[in-house]
């Protein structure tokens, strides 16, 4: 049975190693530093309003990890979710946890916000079936940074 919950403290290790996996793999079109890693971790346990690290456990053991953000969008005329990182381990992979995860934010955010968002690399292609299963559908907007 999969299981969703929030970080804790004693998570940190593993968080750091699945989010190097996530940071290595096919989701992302490159890595990041690992102090990176743990500035995030840091921020979730402050329990802040902008975000939120989900841990995915499987049968008592940890499968896999969420991360949020949250933001507040004049364009659908409310509460955003941002589902930042979504990382299921190699062992866990093919089991439904991605999807269930998906219902779970349906559930823990609706009637509370507008719309989940989310990116997507345009090679992760089991990743692009999953959100267009679940309803998600690609917005014609190109993205934009400028890194301080």
């Amino acid at each position: 049975m999969t299981q969703f919950r929030d970080f804790k403290e004693s998570d940190r290790a593993v968080f750091l190693e699945m989010c190097r996996g996530f940071y290595s793999g096919d989701a992302v079109d490159h890595a990041i530093p690992e102090d990176y890693m743990q500035v995030t971790f840091d921020e979730i346990l402050r329990q802040g309003p902008y975000l939120r690290g989900i841990i995915f456990e499987q049968d008592g053991k940890p499968a896999g990890y969420g991360q949020l953000s949250f933001t507040f969008s004049n364009e659908v005329g409310g509460f955003v979710v941002l589902i930042e990182e979504i990382y299921v381990l190699p062992d866990f992979q093919g089991n439904g946890i991605g999807n269930a995860y998906l219902e779970w934010l349906k559930k823990e955010y609706g009637g509370k916000a507008k719309r989940f968002r989310l990116e997507v690399c345009s090679g992760n292609s089991g990743a692009i079936r999953l959100y267009s299963k679940k309803g998600f559908e690609k917005l014609a907007y190109e993205q934009m940074i400028l890194d301080l």
